[in-house]
């Protein structure tokens, strides 16, 4: 019988005790060129280090018969105990095997570029801490919980939804989380009201902070547009990790979906419908209306200095000038 050649995947994440476990799939094709996608299983490692977690991953392959010269494709992260170039899992494995290309997870690429476009603007990160904080208050107190439940009921009936916190690592499934603080806006608002009347000091605090975060129309456009970015993400992110997908399946999702929608996005069209929809929330529940961020002047000291640079440039051109014009 052929030993069917294969490529290995590898994620680890600590469980509820502390103890860091890793996952360990393998993907092969069969006759047909049909990708298939096997789970092996959970794995306890005493230590991160990548010589530790190759050694556990030659290990598992021994045990289960699959030949280490079969490898053809490894799949991690891209923290540095896994894609290390003389140290990680990849490096290691490919000095026993050449021919295991090492190839970065392309879901934690999609994690990875959410997570920056969403810290690089502080209209998208602050209003998306907010919705962290609202589940995590959510969670944490009883009477914040009951409060809450017993208005939204009254609003929305049975199809109401509990607010939760954002996962702190997985940027693209935070989606869900969004939609809940955008469809209940007005029972959020009411609920966090009357928990900064009625509440201990401590409570009373935070929730009348939240409050305040709540009440800017900036917060629900930042909101509208974290859910119009974050939503085509999460679709991507779920297409990448099908277990039949395929490497042109995902450039088809990357480069005919995504790409065209995220230039659409990217129109001043597009943007006025988001900035209407907020507007339109902002005046219905009587919010503080959209502001453009403020924009700090620089100081003295930084413009005297770009003065300085400036005339130095000015000077070496002229300088130049001369001198080609004298040669």
């Amino acid at each position: 019988m052929p030993v069917v050649q294969f490529a290995i995947i590898i994620d680890g994440t600590q469980d509820i005790s502390g103890v860091e476990q890793e996952s360990i799939c393998v993907r092969s094709v069969d006759a047909d060129l049909q990708p298939k996608e096997e789970f092996l299983g959970i794995y306890q490692v005493s230590s991160t280090t990548g010589q530790n977690i190759a050694k556990m991953a030659c290990d598992v392959m021994t045990r289960l018969q699959l030949p280490l010269s079969q490898l053809r494709g490894q799949t991690y992260d891209g923290a540095a105990n896994m894609a290390g170039r003389l140290q990680g899992v990849q490096a290691i494995l490919r000095k026993e095997q050449p021919l295991a290309v090492y190839c970065h997870c392309g879901p934690h690429c999609v994690n990875l570029i959410t997570q920056a476009a969403c810290g690089a603007s502080p209209l998208v990160r602050d209003p998306m801490g907010l919705v962290h904080g609202l589940g995590s208050f959510f969670n944490q107190s009883g009477k914040f919980k009951l409060i809450f439940q017993n208005i939204a009921k009254s609003e929305h009936g049975s199809t109401f939804t509990s607010l939760k916190p954002l996962c702190p690592t997985r940027w693209t499934v935070r989606t869900p989380a969004i939609r809940s603080v955008l469809k209940q806006y007005e029972s959020v608002l009411m609920a966090l009201e009357e928990m900064a009347s009625c509440s201990s000091p401590e409570t009373s605090a935070k929730a009348n902070g939240l409050h305040g975060k709540c009440l800017k129309g900036n917060t629900v456009l930042g909101l509208l547009m974290a859910e119009d970015l974050m939503g085509d993400l999460e679709c991507l992110n779920t297409s990448l990790q099908l277990r039949k997908q395929t490497v042109s399946g995902m450039l088809e999702a990357v480069v005919d979906h995504v790409k065209t929608s995220m230039q659409v996005k990217r129109t001043e069209e597009h943007f006025d419908v988001l900035f209407s929809k907020a507007t339109a929330v902002a005046t219905k529940l009587d919010l503080q209306p959209i502001q453009i961020p403020h924009v700090r002047k620089p100081t003295k000291r930084y413009t005297a200095l770009l003065l300085v640079l400036r005339r130095f440039t000015l000077a070496e051109g002229d300088f130049s000038t001369g001198r080609t014009g004298v040669l």
